[in-house]
């Protein structure tokens, strides 16, 4: 569905990605981890069309991407992917609610449309309470909601996260992760996370990692016997209880 071919950026002379390939398929849970630094943040920018390549290609369903012009990629991104960040980026301007339909105005749908599914994911993440509020008076577990409600308004086939969980507690960052399931689960959306925390790449169905520049898959090791054992006895207790 998404797919990248021997991806090369530098910044200033410096190398960030070489020959990085890596391809996303549909309804997937993808995990990249890395240093700070390591140029995890770029490679995002460059899966989403905001910084072009200096070498190799962005496949989206078969086309590459940075063969358009800016508009067509600018519709791309609106309609095609949701972002979410570490530090939630939202408008301290606009409460809750006008955060959430804000990238539904700058897409062609018909206004009763944006605000049904902004309604929609409103019931969906739990937001009704908050929804008038501004985002100085949320907590860091209510403005993640309202960013990842934002990412999902336009119904996109990815969600590209940047440390979504970076500044949450250990509560609100499950929540988030369990609703990444959910979202992968129900809507199969295929979600891209770029993070430090372990619970997320378990839960990940691929992890990649970056280092000096070059991206490479890391294979899960087969749980043995006893470990699964062991698992099990716990789910069949927890079942019991």
């Amino acid at each position: 569905m998404l797919k990248l071919d021997q991806i090369n950026f530098s910044f200033k002379d410096r190398p960030i990605l070489k020959n990085v390939s890596l391809e996303i398929k549909e309804n997937s849970f993808v995990a990249i981890t890395g240093k700070s630094g390591s140029g995890k943040t770029t490679l995002l920018g460059i899966i989403s069309g905001l910084l072009k390549p200096l070498q190799g290609k962005v496949f989206y369903q078969g086309k590459n991407i940075y063969k358009w012009g800016d508009f067509k990629r600018s519709k791309f991104r609106n309609r095609e992917i949701g972002f979410i960040f570490q530090f939630f980026n939202l408008f301290p301007e606009m409460t809750a609610y006008e955060n959430i339909l804000y990238p539904a105005l700058l897409n062609p749908f018909s206004a009763s449309k944006s605000l049904a599914e902004v309604n929609y994911l409103i019931d969906f993440l739990d937001l009704k309470k908050i929804k008038d509020q501004y985002p100085q008076s949320l907590s860091g577990g209510e403005r993640q909601r309202v960013a990842v409600a934002r990412a999902l308004v336009n119904n996109p086939k990815f969600i590209l996260a940047d440390e979504p969980t970076g500044n949450l507690d250990k509560k609100s960052s499950l929540n988030i992760l369990n609703l990444f399931l959910e979202l992968k689960k129900e809507k199969g959306i295929s979600i891209i996370v770029v993070t430090h925390e372990d619970k997320i790449v378990k839960k990940a169905d691929q992890h990649y990692h970056l280092e000096d520049n070059i991206l490479e898959k890391v294979v899960k090791k087969p749980k043995n016997k006893v470990a699964k054992k062991i698992e099990k006895d716990k789910n069949t207790k927890s079942i019991k209880k």
